[in-house]
């Protein structure tokens, strides 16, 4: 498969993963929300690495694999689970601070 019809087969995975968790937040615990979020997020940088136009990003990397390891803490511990979601809102707002000063 080329790179071109694995990125366009994978965007048509994550644009299905995305309408079907729409649709699945009708009738499920209200937490699942944020983890079908996470996920999309996880999937999403994923998804950059088979388009040759978008270069790779090292925070977005390490948010990948902090969502890896941390998003089964839902089915036991939903404490922590909310917790972590504060923390990437965090890490993600002191990225936008620092990417915002380094601008022209």
């Amino acid at each position: 498969m080329s790179n071109s019809a694995e990125g366009e087969e994978r965007l048509f995975e994550l644009a299905s993963f995305l309408a079907v968790s729409a649709r699945g937040c009708v009738d499920e615990p209200h937490l699942y929300g944020p983890l079908r979020l996470i996920d999309a997020l996880s999937r999403l940088v994923e998804l950059s690495k088979h388009i040759p136009c978008v270069g790779s990003d090292p925070f977005l990397e390490e948010v990948r694999d902090r969502i890896e390891n941390n998003k089964a803490l839902i089915m036991h511990d939903k404490e922590k689970f909310i917790s972590f979601l504060d923390s990437l809102v965090l890490e993600f707002s002191r990225e936008i601070k620092r990417r915002a000063k380094s601008r022209p």
